[in-house]
């Protein structure tokens, strides 16, 4: 019969244990995974990267409590664990623990500005994301004020996340703010005048709040840089039915 290697030797001490780990991850192997990551922890109990595997392995089996307390456990041992506070706070937002999610990315966040001494732009596009990603969500429920302050932060991370810079304006709009928002992708479409999309949520705006001629002005600007969009020549219809449709009210 023969024996299976055995796969605490020291060549698997090390980063290529690891990746054997993450391999094991990726093919669903989540037994033989943790059996794995049980033996790193014994040889180095105060391994952050350890906990943080086993809350992989755990949010994989759906067994959410025990991802969140490796998670934490992780982040207890290296309060730098970004990819540990990546996914505590996913799973945060998962639950519907908003308040928690937005604590650990800004602590994670200053925690990372005060441990590196240069800018860390594959980090910084992470929580960007995630940033979004709660904004999303507090806009989903009308909560704008914090979909602001969330966008902000994704934004200020990843300023080239031009979409974001739609979305706040978005947000700012349905607060009431329309001056600020009209000022944002106005902003927007001086810095970045073949981003389509900035005209046309610019025309948007104003139609939404009965400005039909400067709607017709933008979606035509919008339609120069892209002839062949759909979207916007439907736009332009909507906007050419306005004006000829006598509306309730008037003479």
């Amino acid at each position: 019969m023969e024996l299976e290697p055995r796969l605490t030797r020291p060549s698997l001490r090390n980063r290529g244990r690891d990746r054997l780990i993450q391999d094991l991850i990726a093919k669903r192997s989540y037994t033989e995974a943790s059996r794995l990551v049980d033996e790193k922890i014994q040889l180095e109990p105060q391994s952050a990267d350890a906990r943080y595997l086993k809350g992989v392995i755990a949010s994989y089996q759906g067994k959410l409590s025990g991802a969140i307390e490796y998670f934490t456990k992780a982040l207890q041992l290296d309060a730098h664990h970004t990819d540990a506070a990546i996914c505590l706070s996913v799973l945060y937002n998962d639950t519907g623990r908003y308040d928690e999610a937005r604590k650990v990315f800004e602590q994670a966040n200053a925690s990372i500005a005060q441990k590196r001494p240069g800018d860390d732009h594959a980090i910084d596009r992470k929580f960007s994301v995630k940033h979004l990603e709660l904004a999303d969500l507090y806009f989903r429920y009308r909560r704008y004020d914090e979909a602001i302050e969330e966008y902000t932060k994704s934004i200020s991370l990843d300023p080239r996340a031009l979409d974001t810079v739609i979305k706040r304006a978005k947000a700012y709009a349905k607060k009431g703010f329309v001056t600020r928002a009209i000022q944002e992708l106005q902003n927007l479409r001086k810095d970045q005048p073949d981003f389509v999309p900035a005209r046309i949520q610019l025309g948007l705006v104003h139609f939404s709040h009965g400005n039909i001629l400067d709607a017709e002005l933008e979606w035509e600007n919008a339609l120069e840089f892209d002839p062949h969009n759909k979207e916007i020549k439907s736009y332009l219809d909507l906007a050419k039915q306005r004006r000829i449709t006598p509306q309730p009210g008037s003479l």
